[in-house]
Order: structure tokens, then C-alpha cells, then sequence
């Protein structure tokens, strides 16, 4: 029997995945003399730490292309470049030093632009640094495991498969996804099965309340019994990975951060990189995972040195690029009045944007916070119950939306309605084996759930 071809041009076909440009696609279109677009992607990439595109900023600020030319901006710029340890930038800016009409205004501009954007301001607010002690007490670990039921897939198949996946304070998995395989498609969903079924230890939070943990991930990896099988599925790995590592080379975000998670699952034979600094490089380059990678790695030290402050720094860029994910994800943090983050009018807006894209979590925190919120400005019984029913159509038993709707509805007038959906919220919570307390009592008209704490992953 002959083995099932791996694919190797589909699975490396990443440009569909790519949310956010990155550094290779501002190279296309700076080819394709596109310099508009050139400009804002390089532009933004550098912002972020990105050291190869500070030195094509420079180089679009000095010939003016997708912006007046700027000998004093070009000179900044390649000045950050060099600090951020660019080698192309060390000629280039010997070169140009001597065109600056003014070294004195050079030098004003670039220390302005070092402010904001500096290796020193880097360094303190978004670069990880690598700690192998261990992570922190209070992260979260596995209480049960269900391994996947591949069927007949495990007598002439070897393949591997990552999920990503959210644990709510009930350590329960949702959220889950299959991120990358290979290959593909013939373990996802036996993985995706298997991970619903598996729960969690949850950290606790300084008060002592359990805590919601995101985009965790997990690798699940099946051998074929047979050994040529086995042979076949090692040499189109190597194949695959050596591949994968061209392209994040050339600057393909996508390929940074999937041959990152390739190294953390020692799916990379012979390879002595660490991940850490893959993930790392794909998140200044825009890619969204390695960028919440980031987040969880600050805020449990998990494979760098904890850093709270880093956490919500990266948090907020990856919100900024117009991620639902860590839009969502900030926005928990903004309701958290326990902390100096707390703000419910930026977390509104927030999650009304993620909300617009359609991101189930986000959908049902915004309606809650419509029909919770104690601030008035805010609290709106008409938009909680549309947002609801906009939920409903992918999630129609959840808990929060029925409460909302149960609330939403009391508040409007239509009572007997009202009190028929907060029956069926507390019911389904029952069901679902969540905290009840809080549906009693807005049955009894005697809770807010924003007030009381209760968190949006519920």
C-alpha cells in the first residue's frame, strides 16, 4: 500500500493566514513598486521592534517613495536601525550622516524618535528575556486527559496536530481550534474532539478567584505502526520544517511563528534554536498568535521571565492591529476593577469592535456589559437584547445570553418574558455544572453580575 502523499505545497501555502502584513509582503509591494503600501507596513513593523524594517523605512525616507522625502526622518531611522543591531544600516548610515544638513537637528530628531520607538524603550516594555527556573506557582495545569480516538488513521498514518484553546474558571476547555498540522487535516478533528474533554487545575487570581487562562496550546502527535510508514513520515517532516524555516527566513510571519511552535513541540529534528526567540521575532512581525504566545508567556513566565507590564503591552498591540482575540482578552482586563487598568468606557469600544467581527466571546461579553453595566452611559437594555440574539444564532443555550436577555427584557417592560429566560439561564448553568449563585439571584432581582465580578468567559 502505498503511503498517502504529505502535500508540501498545500501545507506551506500560507498566504490565506496571513491576518496582518508582515515583513515579506511589505517586500512585495515595495517590488510591485506599490510604495503606499510599502510605506505603512514597513512603517509599522518597525514601530514594533522590527530592525530589517527600519533600515527600508530609512531607505523609503531618503528616496521619498510612499512619502516626502525626509533626509532628517532617514537619518533617524537608520540610526534606530543600528541600535536594534542592523548590519545593513551600519554603511548606509556612514553614508548619509554627512547629507544631514544639521547634525545638531539630526541628532534632536533621532532622540525623539528613540523615545518612542528606542532599543532602550523596547528592551523595558516588549523583549522577552529567556528564563529556563520555571514558571509561576499559580499557572494553570492539567486535572484529566482524554487522548483522541484516531480510527484507522494510526495503522498507515504518522501526523501531528496543534490546537490552541482558552480554559474558563471552571477549567473547562472552549474556544478550541486547530491551528497547524501535518498533515493536514488527518488528525484535526480526533484532536479537536479530544481536547474538549480535558480539564484543568486554574490559577487563582491574588484574591484568590479562580482565573481564565487564553490561547494555550497543545500538541498532539500519533505514530504509525508500521516502520516504513514511520521512515516515509520522518523525511517529509524534515522536508516540511526545512521548508517552513525558508520562509520565515524571507520574513513570512505565518512561518516564523508555526516553525516557533514546531520547535516547542520538538517536532524539528536536530534543531538547537529555541523557540522563544522564533516566537519572538514573528510577533514584531505582526503575526497575532506568536504576539498572544508573548502574552501568556509575560504573564506566567512559562518560558521567559514574568512581566505583567509586557503582558498588557502586548495585549495592547496586538488589539491595536485589530485582533478579536486580544481585543477580547484586553478587555477583560479593563473590567477588572481590582486593577489600574480598570476602565469601562475603552473596554466598551473594545469589545463593540471585536464584537463587529463576529467573535462569539466578545459578542457575548458586549452583551452583558450592555445589560450589566453599572455606569449608565453604557448600560443599554435595547442594544444587549440585539447583540444577544446576534450570539444566539451560534450560541442559544449560553448561559449569559439568556440572562441577559432574561434581565434585558424585565427592564423593558415584558416581564413574564424576562423571568422566562432567567429560569432557563440558571437552568442551563445548573446543567452545565457552572457557579449558580449569581442566576439565583437575578431571578430574585437582587444581582449584577458586571458588579459582582463575574467574569466575561463564563
Amino acid at each position: 500500500m502505498k503511503i498517502r502523499a504529505f502535500g508540501l505545497c498545500a501545507a506551506l501555502s500560507l498566504a490565506s493566514f496571513a491576518t496582518f502584513a508582515d515583513y515579506s509582503s511589505a517586500q512585495k509591494d515595495l517590488q510591485n513598486k506599490n510604495f503606499d503600501a510599502a510605506f505603512s507596513e514597513f512603517k509599522k513593523l518597525a514601530e514594533q521592534g522590527h530592525p530589517q524594517a527600519m533600515f527600508e523605512l530609512a531607505k523609503m525616507y531618503e528616496q521619498g517613495l510612499g512619502a516626502t522625502a525626509d533626509i532628517y526622518n532617514a537619518f533617524s531611522w537608520y540610526m534606530l536601525a543600528l541600535d536594534y543591531g542592523n548590519d545593513d544600516a551600519k554603511e548606509r548610515y556612514r553614508d548619509i550622516r554627512s547629507a544631514v544638513p544639521s547634525r545638531k537637528d539630526g541628532k534632536d530628531r533621532y532622540k525623539a524618535l528613540a523615545y518612542q520607538f528606542g532599543f532602550d524603550k523596547h528592551q523595558r516594555t516588549l523583549a522577552p528575556v529567556e528564563d529556563k527556573s520555571g514558571h509561576d506557582a499559580r499557572y494553570i495545569s492539567v486535572k484529566q486527559k482524554v487522548n483522541p480516538e484516531y480510527n484507522d488513521a494510526g495503522g498507515i498514518q504518522s501526523a501531528w496536530a496543534t490546537v490552541s484553546f482558552d480554559v474558563n474558571q471552571q477549567g473547562h476547555v472552549i474556544n478550541e481550534r486547530v491551528i497547524a498540522s501535518f498533515p493536514k487535516g488527518v488528525i484535526d478533528d480526533a484532536a479537536l474532539a479530544a481536547i474538549t474533554q480535558w480539564q484543568y487545575n486554574v490559577p487563582n487570581d491574588y484574591s484568590g478567584e479562580p482565573q481564565a487562562v487564553f490561547d494555550l496550546t497543545h500538541t498532539f502527535e500519533l505514530q504509525s505502526s508500521q516502520s516504513n510508514y514511520r521512515r516515509e513520515y520522518k523525511s517529509q517532516l524534515a522536508e516540511y520544517s526545512q521548508k517552513l524555516k525558508a520562509l520565515a527566513d524571507q520574513g513570512n510571519n505565518y512561518a516564523e511563528a508555526r516553525y516557533a511552535m514546531m520547535l516547542e513541540a520538538n517536532l524539528v529534528e536536530g534543531s538547537e534554536e529555541h523557540y522563544l526567540d522564533w516566537y519572538y521575532r514573528a510577533a514584531i512581525n505582526g503575526n497575532y498568535d506568536a504576539q498572544l504566545w508573548l502574552v501568556r508567556c509575560f504573564e506566567y513566565g512559562t518560558a521567559c521571565k514574568a512581566d505583567k507590564k509586557k503582558a498588557y503591552n502586548w495585549l495592547e498591540v496586538a488589539s491595536h492591529s485589530g485582533n478579536e482575540r486580544a481585543q477580547y482578552q484586553l478587555a477583560n482586563k479593563l473590567l477588572d476593577y481590582e486593577t489600574v487598568h480598570y476602565d469601562l468606557d475603552k473596554a466598551a469600544k473594545i469589545l463593540k469592535q471585536a464584537t463587529h467581527q463576529q467573535y462569539l466571546p466578545a459578542m457575548i461579553a458586549y452583551a452583558k456589559l450592555l445589560a450589566f453595566a453599572d455606569k449608565e452611559s453604557i448600560r443599554n437594555y435595547e442594544e444587549a437584547v440585539k447583540y444577544a440574539e446576534l450570539a444566539r444564532a451560534e450560541a442559544p443555550d449560553n448561559p449569559v445570553l439568556l440572562s441577559v436577555l432574561g434581565v434585558a427584557y424585565s427592564e423593558l417592560g415584558r416581564m413574564q418574558q424576562g423571568e422566562k429566560y432567567l429560569r432557563q439561564a440558571y437552568d442551563e448553568a445548573k446543567r452545565r455544572n457552572w457557579p449558580t449563585q449569581n442566576y439565583l439571584e437575578l431571578m430574585e432581582g437582587r444581582a449584577s453580575m458586571m458588579a459582582n465580578g463575574t467574569s466575561l468567559i463564563y
